[in-house]
């Protein structure tokens, strides 16, 4: 497990705060009749899903909506981005296009977001293997569009 920024704070002779990206916990250490505390705490921390930042879920729709108007001219109706899930340097990019629909998958390199798979409906992990995505983060992609899907459905 992975703990960044992590910082502790000794408010009290019995409280400890622990702040970490993702984790603020106040852990409750009995009084002691000792002047000085010495306790051993073990922390467990499962960093939270990786979050894209508004920049970089920008970029990836400019590129997802520059790739599917390349070289087409005068379109009586433009594509709409309508979800984006991030992992480790890939994003699966959901768009809408008057009555139509696709993904598109995106992979980061040299801090550019580029499309290395696009298409109508719905992608799945195999498209993703396929694309270059290694597996693990495919089916976490996939599992991170899903709950987005259910999410905005409800």
């Amino acid at each position: 497990m992975q703990l960044k920024n992590l910082a502790l704070l000794a408010l009290t002779t019995c409280t400890l705060i622990v702040i970490g990206t993702g984790i603020a916990k106040a852990i409750f250490i009995p009084e002691s009749s000792f002047s000085a505390i010495t306790a051993t705490a073990v922390l467990a921390q499962s960093v939270p899903e990786e979050q894209a930042t508004p920049p970089e879920v920008e970029a990836i729709n400019q590129a997802t909506l520059e790739y599917l108007k390349d070289g087409r001219e005068d379109l009586p109706e433009t594509p709409s981005i309508t979800r984006t899930v991030v992992d480790e340097g890939y994003a699966i990019a959901t768009w809408t296009w008057g009555e139509a629909g696709g993904q598109s998958v995106l992979s980061l390199t040299d801090e550019i977001w580029t499309v290395i798979a696009s298409g109508g409906g719905a992608v799945d992990v195999s498209v993703l293997v396929e694309a270059g995505v290694p597996t693990d983060i495919a089916e976490r992609l996939i599992e991170r569009d899903q709950a987005t899907w259910e999410e905005r459905k409800q």
